[in-house]
């Protein structure tokens, strides 16, 4: 066999500008008001359980309202984790480069080929274009 194509992992940097900075915090504003209208709606579907009759099926109620009081906790720290990304964002010093993502590509391997080189491979963006592709290692 001479050669054989093989994925590889692809580092995706992103050189920090305030417009990225004010785009990623815009995008996890986004997500905490997705995040505090679903606590809402489990806050609303807590009370309803709270105030319910009792029901002939009492374990059911209970499990129910452990599951909205989970989901209701599992929520609040992802809100929480969002809220400590954006004041991370915030202190970003523009110029500076952050890890944005990792994707796959497909390249030729042959032998005699340096592996090192083939498989460390990273591509700086800067507002929405390639600036570099680099050989890491």
């Amino acid at each position: 066999m001479q050669s054989i194509t093989i994925t590889r992992p692809v580092i995706i940097k992103v050189k920090v500008t305030e417009s990225y900075k004010k785009t990623v915090v815009l995008e996890l504003q986004k997500s905490v008001q997705r995040l505090e209208t679903e606590l809402q709606q489990l806050e609303f579907q807590n009370k309803k359980l709270s105030i319910a009759p009792v029901k002939p099926n009492q374990q059911e109620a209970t499990v129910a309202k452990q599951q909205i009081q989970s989901e209701i906790a599992a929520r609040w720290q992802k809100k929480q984790n969002l809220l400590q990304k954006i004041k991370a964002v915030g202190q970003l010093t523009p110029g500076i480069e952050v890890v944005h993502g990792r994707v796959e590509s497909l390249v030729e391997l042959k032998p005699g080929d340096d592996w090192n080189k083939v498989m460390n491979v990273e591509i700086l963006i800067e507002a929405g274009k390639v600036l570099e592709i680099r050989s890491i290692f």
